[in-house]
């Protein structure tokens, strides 16, 4: 719980706290050395037809999958290594176990205008997004929007059952570089936009162990543990 004073009419100091509720969303920004990789390969994948959107439930046309993911691990096991900072500060509780993870999938998503992402939850335990082209256009769509959703191109993330006396989505309009991590059951959705230009965003999933029963699915993945991240 945070604190905080605030003064009465009569001069008198009340404290007041408000509880940290709901899952835990972290935002930041990577390196353009990171992103330019990222653009490399996700040429090289949408030139060799590495075709995902079978596994997807976006209504997107160009989603391909990353050759050889464990490429991405230097810099992936760094952004999760701060979303474990986060998240032990959020939660005000520090791990009695160090997480290890493993990417299990990695994709880029060309979307064109009118394409969206209708609301839908991930496999495994964490999920993120990385945007790496967003063209100006679509800020400006955003800009000159005046409803009260998120609007076009936004990203949003739903949780709870809807209450308006609660916070139950939050919408962000993303820009280059913007990286999110969250939990892969979370429910979330990107809208469509309408201006003649190709966003690229790329999204993983992250699993933190490995049941007996997935092995096999598992099985070329390479683990990343909270001691790599801690050199890095």
């Amino acid at each position: 719980m945070t604190e905080t004073k605030i003064p009465t009419q009569t001069n008198e100091q009340v404290t007041y706290g408000v509880l940290n509720w709901g899952p835990c969303v972290c935002q930041l920004k990577i390196s353009d050395d990171f992103k330019n990789k990222l653009l490399v390969g996700a040429e090289e994948a949408k030139k060799e037809n590495l075709d995902y959107t079978n596994k997807l439930a976006g209504i997107i046309k160009g989603e391909y999958q990353y050759k050889q993911k464990e490429n991405y691990l230097p810099e992936v096991a760094q952004c999760l290594g701060i979303y474990d900072a986060a998240f032990q500060k959020w939660k005000s509780d520090p791990y009695e176990q160090k997480p290890e993870y493993m990417l299990t999938a990695l994709w880029v998503n060309f979307m064109k205008r009118h394409e969206f992402n209708p609301p839908h939850d991930h496999s495994d335990q964490l999920s993120f997004v990385i945007f790496l082209k967003v063209p100006e256009e679509i800020t400006k769509e955003q800009q000159e929007y005046n409803g009260k959703s998120g609007g076009p191109g936004s990203l949003s993330f739903l949780y709870g059952e809807g209450n308006r006396q609660a916070i139950t989505y939050q919408s962000i309009h993303p820009k280059e570089n913007d990286m999110f991590i969250f939990p892969a059951w979370m429910k979330h959705y990107v809208a469509p936009f309408y201006s003649d230009v190709t966003r690229i965003s790329v999204s993983g999933n992250v699993a933190d162990s490995v049941q007996l029963n997935q092995i096999k699915r598992h099985a070329d993945a390479t683990i990343v543990n909270a001691e790599q991240m801690e050199k890095k």
